[in-house]
């Protein structure tokens, strides 16, 4: 098997998707002018892609195959944003299509990637990398193009799908030796690892982490346009910071480290009501990519010591489906709040401090504590 197919299709998905999600409400936002429309929008995304995600976890299909449909359906979703990006009916049915592709796509990726056992870190550590690069520049470059020539944008988003398909086709072709689960085997790991009282504290606290992330995809690109701010240099710097702890060998799943991370959070959503110069906000950006980028490293090193590689699949995959999930929920959890951006933000440290309080009182249940 080509490792370097499987790693061209993780980057021009990346690099796609991550303007696409800096640009969608924004993009949403300009039909109407509506943030009820960013709603329907952002919760139309997750739903196909949380049904996406349970289609791969029984393995209906085989990896490959999942790759394949999942690219041709987001180079049709790029095709709409060419064709129709001013109906909002359009737009629904492009976020559906978009969140079944990235739902089949990235763990059929893992699942390949991860087969052979003598590669298998050499290969995710590679596509953790791929994966960083294509997230890090694509908001700014996106949101300057966006801004000069919405159409040529969507245009090349079309172009740069249509090789990843491209690609996936070739690799569709080649013969693979690692696909072999079991709809029974998953069942029963699915069940091991959701019984896990470790990794249901690591849900609850990343979900009620993740509604803040969830807003900020949602509402801030608006907002910043109110304020003449740059949501590309935003996540230029939220991505160094969340990069930066991927690196971090010695930070590891204990009480101090959660919650400084938890805190981290909390300060960000408290500084997006207090300030809103430039410098300030950006740096910010930088301290909620070190708190994010922190919880997520900590829960996925002790998902990484569950006893088989099957345990440990499922536990990656449901855990990358959190932030998704906030981005779902969030206008829903937001409703309370949605009077003006202050009260917006002011929600967002609401449910920022509820994960804090949460962790507070689970702690002792399977934290290791360094008190």
């Amino acid at each position: 098997m080509n490792e370097k197919k499987l790693f061209s299709v993780s980057f021009f998905m990346n690099f796609v998707f991550s303007m696409l999600t800096t640009l969608l409400p924004l993009i949403v936002f300009n039909i109407n002018e509506s943030t009820e429309d960013i709603n329907v929008v952002m919760v139309t995304f997750i739903s196909s892609l949380l049904v996406a995600r349970l289609f791969s976890i029984w393995n209906l299909l085989k990896a490959k195959t999942e790759i394949v449909l999942g690219c041709i359906l987001f180079t049709v979703s790029c095709l709409i944003l060419v064709i129709e990006s001013n109906s909002m009916e359009w737009m629904f049915v492009g976020s559906l299509l978009f969140g079944l592709s990235i739902g089949l796509v990235p763990p059929a990726i893992l699942v390949l990637l991860s087969g052979n056992k003598d590669k298998r870190a050499f290969n995710l550590g590679v596509y953790n990398s791929v994966v960083a690069i294509a997230s890090i520049f694509s908001p700014i470059i996106g949101e300057n193009i966006y801004h000069k020539n919405p159409h040529l944008l969507f245009l090349w988003w079309v172009i740069f799908a249509s090789i990843m398909t491209i690609v996936a086709l070739l690799l569709k072709k080649e013969k693979n030796n690692y696909e072999s689960t079991t709809n029974y085997k998953a069942s029963y790991n699915l069940k091991k690892v959701v019984s896990n009282t470790m990794f249901q504290i690591s849900f609850i606290i990343l979900l009620f982490s993740s509604i803040s992330y969830g807003s900020i995809v949602a509402y801030l690109p608006v907002y910043f346009e109110t304020l003449s701010l740059s949501i590309g240099i935003y996540y230029l710097f939220f991505w160094a910071g969340y990069i930066l702890m991927q690196f971090v060998r010695r930070i590891r799943y204990s009480f101090y480290t959660v919650l400084c991370a938890l805190f981290f959070i909390s300060l960000v959503q408290l500084s997006l009501v207090l300030f809103e110069e430039a410098f300030i906000v950006y740096f910010f950006a930088w301290i909620y990519g070190l708190g994010y980028g922190s919880l997520f490293k900590v829960f996925y090193v002790e998902v990484g010591s569950f006893n088989t590689e099957e345990e440990r699949s499922i536990g990656f995959s449901i855990l990358s489906l959190i932030s998704y999930i906030g981005v779902g929920i969030a206008p829903v959890f937001l409703i309370p709040f949605n009077i003006d951006w202050k009260m917006l933000f002011t929600g967002n440290l609401f449910y920022s401090i509820i994960a804090i309080i949460i962790f507070l009182f689970l702690r002792k249940k399977s934290m290791k504590d360094d008190i």
